[in-house]
């Protein structure tokens, strides 16, 4: 209960309750002084209820109280209750007074320290509350430190496992780092071994190479090395191709049934003998000093078979180690590889020069039959053309000097004479075209593609209104081409854009350009008939005539692949039937000629 108690007098006061209780505590006091006790005068009447302060510590309340009641007692001593006391008023009076403020007084010390208690309290609860939090800050951290702790002896297990490991790995670099060391003296010396062999490819004499082979393999095997000698197998005998070192041998050629090489050439792999003088049966194995002790010797490959051994010998009996061994196939591997190299490359110069005259056989024959195809050429222009254009002439007189003796089916029979010679006469003059852009020679230069087709333009009448609506977009850029060519190309692409549209109208065509990189595409619009796309992939071929109500010979659109093909560039199509069509042209830019 002292503790609710004592927890109620630290409760903080508020306005209204404090106004509320003021009002309250004068009523309850004004209906006790003037009321119940109206004849009497109990000084201590007026302190009681300034107690309610302890229960609700508030100095305002208190010294509100302490002054209204002043005035009451005030009001009842000198005005309601002075006739009736005997008593001198103001004694009266100053009695309830200092009652009042000794009850006052010791209230407001009350409050007074229930407001200092009230702040200790409350500073009190944010230590308290720091004390904890800090409490558990502390043991938050040495969790954090154990843990840390814990973490740290791992990590120093860890780290003394990696310095011996890295110790270790020291330790093994340190041995390869030697070994590589050795790795790549020895490395080194085949390089510059195998730098001597790639050089002697380019010696003439064909002994000198092998004889190279076998100083350098001494130089490479050092003091276990005496001689060394390159033996190859011609039918029942072996015969030296190349030696070093004192091998005095008796002679170039010796059996091959009884020798070390037959043994070495039968097993296909390295073999050694450590001590001659206990092999005598091996014949060849001796020189005639008899002053080599010991022998190795590895096959000899060409082309994927083995012709012969490569042979080395010591002064010294003992036994060879597989160092040596990989040295000796390695020198027999590169020896294998330099002379398979060096028979390609002399078969390689007969196959060169075999094609240089086949060449020139083949170029004598190509220019014979050019010259063939230009005189033809010269016939048919000259020869074949001559009679089309009699028989052309002679129909046109016939035609006009018996237009009115002959029926109309004669006259029919002249047209279609005079037709057929003007349709083949065409024909002959488009492929001789043809064939003069696929033989004569294309120099390319910078051409002004505006300025060409411009001038095209203003100097065929048929490309005029109201022939025909040409439109040209914007100002066309320059190409790396043939002037002549290209105007022969746009000549045919205008003119079948005019030719191939329905009847009754106009044709109408758009030329634009679409920069494409390094290369600009030249598009050819029209209004005409149109394409359909099984079609697309023929116009371009000889012969090939889209339809046969329009005249023409099948050529042109073959002879503009030709050309813009021999300049470098491409050609296409794009086209729906009744919708026109869009033919291009593509070209490399005038800047692009590096």
């Amino acid at each position: 209960m002292i503790t609710k108690f004592i927890a109620n007098l630290q409760r903080k006061p508020v306005l209204p309750v404090t106004i509320l209780l003021y009002i309250v505590c004068v009523v309850v006091m004004g209906w006790i002084r003037f009321i119940l006790l109206e004849n009497s005068l109990v000084s201590i009447g007026y302190g009681l209820p300034l107690l309610v302060c302890l229960w609700y510590p508030d100095r305002r309340l208190l010294w509100g109280l302490m002054g209204t009641y002043g005035l009451m007692s005030a009001y009842k001593v000198f005005i309601v209750s002075s006739p009736v006391f005997q008593m001198a008023p103001f004694t009266v009076w100053a009695m309830q007074m200092v009652n009042m403020l000794v009850i006052g007084l010791a209230v407001h010390i009350v409050v007074e320290l229930i407001a200092s208690m009230r702040v200790q309290k409350s500073q009190l609860e944010e230590s308290n509350q720091e004390l904890m939090a800090r409490e558990e800050e502390i043991t938050r951290q040495n969790e954090e430190l154990q843990g840390q702790t814990t973490e740290l002896a791992e990590q120093n297990e860890e780290i003394q496992q990696q310095a011996e490991e890295v110790q270790q790995q020291a330790e093994e670099l340190q041995a390869q780092a030697e070994e590589l060391q050795v790795a790549n003296s020895e490395s080194n010396k085949r390089q510059a071994i195998l730098q001597s062999l790639l050089d002697s490819l380019h010696v003439d004499a064909s002994g000198e190479l092998p004889e190279r082979i076998c100083h350098l393999l001494m130089s490479l095997l050092g003091e276990s090395a005496s001689a060394a000698v390159i033996l190859e197998k011609e039918g029942d005998d072996l015969v030296v191709l190349a030696q070093a070192g004192p091998l005095g041998l008796p002679s170039r050629r010796w059996s091959f049934d009884r020798s070390f090489a037959a043994v070495v050439m039968g097993h296909d792999r390295t073999a050694y003998v450590s001590d001659l003088r206990l092999r005598p049966d091996l014949e060849g194995a001796q020189t005639t000093d008899s002053a080599f002790r010991s022998m190795i010797a590895t096959p000899l490959r060409l082309a994927g078979k083995t012709v012969g051994v490569i042979k080395v010998y010591s002064d010294h009996a003992h036994e060879w180690t597989k160092e040596q061994f990989r040295i000796i196939e390695w020198m027999s591997a590169q020896c294998s590889l330099l002379m398979d190299s060096r028979r390609l490359q002399s078969e390689l110069q007969r196959t060169n020069t075999d094609l240089d005259r086949i060449v020139k056989e083949r170029t004598v024959e190509l220019q014979e039959l050019v010259n063939e195809l230009e005189h033809f050429s010269y016939t048919i222009t000259h020869d074949l053309r001559a009679p089309l254009r009699a028989m052309h002439g002679f129909a046109g007189l016939l035609a006009e000097d018996c237009m009115d003796s002959i029926n109309e089916q004669s006259r029919e029979y002249l047209k279609r004479i005079t037709t057929a010679a003007s349709r083949m006469d065409r024909l002959i003059t488009d492929a001789l075209s043809y064939s003069k852009a696929v033989r004569h020679e294309m120099p390319r230069e910078e051409v002004n593609v505006d300025r060409l087709l411009r001038g095209m333009i203003d100097s065929y009448p048929i490309f005029q209104e109201p022939n025909a609506k040409i439109e040209i977009v914007g100002e066309l850029p320059s190409v790396l081409g043939n002037e002549a060519a290209l105007t022969q190309s746009f000549s045919n692409l205008i003119g079948n854009a005019v030719k191939f549209v329905a009847a009754g109208k106009v044709p109408s065509v758009r030329i634009s350009v679409e920069q494409r990189g390094d290369r600009v595409r030249f598009w050819f619009e029209d209004n005409g008939i149109g394409i359909p796309k099984e079609m697309q992939s023929k116009v371009f071929v000889m012969f090939q005539r889209l339809s046969k109500d329009y005249e023409g010979t099948g050529i042109g659109l073959a002879l503009v692949k030709k050309v813009v093909e021999r300049m470098g560039g491409a050609v296409g199509v794009e086209s729906e039937p009744g919708q026109g069509s869009r033919f291009w042209i593509e070209l490399k830019t005038a800047g692009s000629r590096a």
